[in-house]
């Protein structure tokens, strides 16, 4: 996947097209499939982005505050030659379950060869 410019995620036309997602493992109990397991995952959001909001809402609405934890970044982007959120609101601006400073290191984790955009909302599985 080549890396993406923000100038690329606007039509001609000034709408706005998210980039595809590149990590869609489905929950269930197939083979290949994330368990359902309570305080396993993360839910990591900004304040800035309506699709975000979205899932907090979602998360709330079902009642899954007290299994799935939430992170909150920066809704203001870091000073960085890359695109990325910061998680300078946490003390030491670090994320305090994931140790992580910047959303870029858990997508570079999860696959070294990722070059899209960090984006939120996004699902963290913490094990």
């Amino acid at each position: 996947m080549k890396e993406q410019s923000v100038s690329n995620e606007f039509t001609k036309e000034g709408a706005f097209k998210r980039q595809v997602n590149r990590f869609t493992t489905p929950f269930g109990n197939e083979p290949g499939e994330l368990p359902i397991e309570a305080n396993r995952y993360r839910l990591l959001w900004s304040q800035a982005c309506p699709w975000a909001h979205r899932s907090v809402i979602v998360r709330s609405v079902l009642g899954l505050e007290h299994v799935i934890s939430l992170g909150t970044v920066s809704p203001l982007r870091p000073q960085l030659p890359h695109v990325d959120w910061e998680f300078s609101l946490d003390q030491d601006g670090v994320d305090p379950v994931l140790g992580i400073r910047y959303m870029s290191e858990i997508y570079k984790k999860t696959d070294p060869n990722y070059t899209g955009r960090p984006t939120v909302p996004v699902i963290i599985d913490v094990k």
